[in-house]
């Protein structure tokens, strides 16, 4: 029999200056890369606000086209009601407003809170659709009229709808600086 020894692994004691070892580094750049993907979840609200604002614009635009084509195709006019919170769309039926007889016009919209919702820069009111697809407000100067122009503002996108009784057209407002 032999008389083969194994050696013991002997476990060699680090000096107190050696510094850091690349386990370490890999640890801690980690650790900071999990925390800035966080940080950048948590903090990218605007990208995900341009989704939004985008939809609500075009929802808006289609919803403006179908209640002028019912005002027009019914002969009486229709209402666009608007606040901080959404906005609505009225139907003129036997002489008082009331919900619009479209259900998907009737139902009250209300839009993200993230969002600003104004109309020639008011934060509530309301705008006449008119059964002969005209815009309902005139420049007092030059008695032309004005179309409706709606603002979807977040934290960092604007997108601007605008209608002239007949069609309405959603658009990303352009930033400061930008062409």
């Amino acid at each position: 029999m032999s008389d083969s020894r194994v050696p013991k692994r002997v476990q060699a004691k680090r000096p107190k200056d050696a510094g850091v070892t690349l386990v370490e580094i890999l640890v801690v750049l980690a650790i900071i890369g999990v925390m800035a993907s966080v940080l950048g979840l948590s903090v990218s609200g605007g990208a995900r606000n341009a989704g939004v604002l985008e939809r609500e614009a075009t929802l808006l635009s289609v919803r403006l086209e179908r209640a002028a084509d019912s005002a027009a195709l019914n002969g009486t006019p229709a209402g666009f009601r608007w606040d901080a919170k959404g906005y609505s769309f009225l139907s003129l039926q036997g002489g008082a407003w009331a919900a619009h007889p479209d259900a998907i016009l009737a139902a009250p919209h209300s839009v993200d809170r993230a969002v600003v919702l104004s109309v020639f820069g008011q934060a509530r009111g309301q705008y006449l659709i008119r059964s002969d697809m005209l815009p309902s407000v005139t420049n007092p100067d030059t008695n032309s009229p004005v179309p409706l122009q709606v603002a979807f503002v977040g934290s960092k996108d604007a997108w601007n709808v605008v209608f002239d009784g007949v069609t309405a057209r959603s658009q990303r407002k352009l930033e400061r600086g930008r062409p």
